[in-house]
């Protein structure tokens, strides 16, 4: 189809539209049951009272909410008091150990503190790890090369137990471990 055949039936399409639309108002104009002015006046009086009804369907539902909103807020703000408190709690606890490693350095070369610190980052790696979303796609990771690792030491171990025969020879017995005979199993 060519470039003229395609705007011709554009514009085809766009004359029927707008006939449509003419004919759509002229019909319409003729078969109002009221005139203008009279039709005007009824659809604010409906808009008025949808409105209304609406106003009042919002405060119904505001009135209902808040109930709810506060039990929300409460439990919030008691959830809230209850993190600072353990992590307060965390803190003291942290403090109370270094110091106690500060005084046992003096019977120490110093190796102590490097390892509080050391635990301390590793739990603070961990949790980020395991509670964070940024780290999801990493966290997944892991699963699979852990799956792929157990997977292997499981091929590996039965291919060792194969190799071992778990203990039975070729002839279904078992060797004796003086070295005589071998003893049926």
């Amino acid at each position: 189809m060519s470039s003229d055949d395609r705007t011709e039936a554009r514009s085809g399409r766009l004359g029927t539209a707008l006939l449509a639309t003419m004919l759509g108002v002229g019909v319409g104009l003729l078969a109002a049951p009221q005139a203008g002015t009279d039709t005007r006046r009824v659809l604010r009086k409906r808009l008025a009272a949808a409105r209304a009804g609406l106003e009042n369907g919002l405060e119904d539902l505001e009135e209902r909410s808040r109930p709810a909103r506060r039990a929300v807020r409460a439990r919030a703000e008691e959830l809230g008091r209850k993190g600072r408190k353990r992590y307060e709690e965390a803190i003291e606890q942290l403090e109370d150990q270094l110091e106690a490693y500060q005084d046992d350095e003096d019977d120490e070369d110093g190796s102590s503190l490097s390892t509080v610190l050391a635990i301390g980052a590793g739990i603070a790696a961990a949790a980020y790890f395991i509670t964070s979303e940024r780290a999801a796609p990493t966290r997944e990771r892991v699963r699979e090369a852990a799956a792929t690792v157990r997977d292997e030491a499981e091929a590996r171990w039965d291919q060792f137990q194969r190799r071992r025969g778990n203990g039975v020879t070729d002839t279904g017995t078992r060797p004796d471990s003086a070295g005589s005979a071998p003893q049926p199993s």
